[in-house]
């Protein structure tokens, strides 16, 4: 399951492709990682700070909101579990909660269903690379920043487009409530976009010519142009906002538990640990270390909107 990104995406984009997103794991066997890098045990629930919210503690687990067509980020592995960087977060997290990574529900959301499950109590939190925006922010809590990426174009490795502005007049596919998908809306009025919910149907789209353009996070597309010969990325980042975790508006007790288990891990530098055994190639490693909170080194949110054009 570890292995390169362009390894680790073509295994996963090809279950994906031919069985489609899981809508739930309440039994998967990978275990987290705790604070060194090592399998994380059954043992006595961890002090972070602040306590777990008791309506969460009652059920004995923690039910947690991710992306299951997103390698490595969260995906479905070759045994059908879900794995992934943010995965191993979700298990160490209920590691602190529980005192065993695996008293965790894994739901599968999309960019378009993930703040409804968290309204309608389907979910504790979501952890589903959701960037910051002021807007997003004001129907949902986020925690502090656990990663950073920004939007960028995934194209034949033979298209004349180099940027955004070539996009005027044309269409373009993306992910329906995803942040490239917001930021084409406010920012390229001409742009038609053709929408989907799952990585796997845009990239087939894109394969197809449906769309001159697949917009995307760049840390997807990056992995998807490294196992995909024919395809390259480009243009300059916009919407360039870190991912938070998200919780019910108002729900201070859950927010303020979520922000100690995060703190706990950056001090322990778990984010840069478990984010090089889940991408082995160092030079991809090196690409993506400044996206990372590290001890000493935070992700902020910016100021105002994000979707500036």
């Amino acid at each position: 399951m570890r292995s390169k990104f362009g390894m680790v995406v073509g295994a996963a984009m090809a279950l994906v492709l031919a069985a489609g997103c899981s809508s739930s794991s309440d039994d998967s066997s990978k275990s987290a990682k705790d604070a060194g890098g090592s399998s994380a045990t059954s043992g006595s629930p961890v002090d972070v700070g602040a306590p777990l919210p008791a309506e969460v503690k009652s059920k004995g687990k923690l039910t947690v909101g991710v992306k299951c067509d997103y390698p490595p980020f969260g995906y479905i592995d070759e045994s059908s579990k879900n794995a992934g960087f943010e995965i191993d977060i979700a298990h160490q997290m209920a590691a602190y909660a529980f005192g065993d990574p695996d008293a965790l529900t894994l739901t599968c959301v999309t960019g378009s269903n993930r703040v409804s499950f968290l309204a309608s109590k389907r979910i504790d939190l979501i952890e589903a690379t959701m960037n910051y925006t002021a807007e997003r922010a004001k129907t949902i809590d986020f925690s502090t920043p656990y990663f950073d990426s920004g939007v960028k174009l995934l194209v034949p490795k033979d298209s004349p487009i180099s940027s955004f502005e070539g996009l005027a007049g044309k269409t373009v596919i993306s992910i329906s409530g995803a942040t490239a998908s917001l930021w084409l809306t406010q920012c390229m009025k001409d742009v038609k976009q053709t929408l989907f919910t799952e990585t796997s149907q845009a990239l087939t789209a894109l394969n197809q010519k449906r769309g001159v353009a697949f917009a995307q996070d760049d840390t997807l597309l990056l992995d998807l142009a490294a196992k995909n010969s024919s395809l390259k990325v480009v243009g300059d980042a916009k919407a360039d906002s870190p991912w938070g975790m998200g919780v019910r508006k108002g729900d201070a007790e859950m927010l303020a538990w979520v922000n100690g288990a995060l703190a706990h891990m950056q001090q322990a530098d778990f984010f840069w640990t478990d984010f090089r055994k889940t991408v082995t190639d160092p030079s991809v490693q090196q690409q993506f270390a400044k996206y990372l909170p590290r001890p000493g080194k935070k992700l902020t949110y910016p100021t105002g909107s994000t979707l500036q054009c």
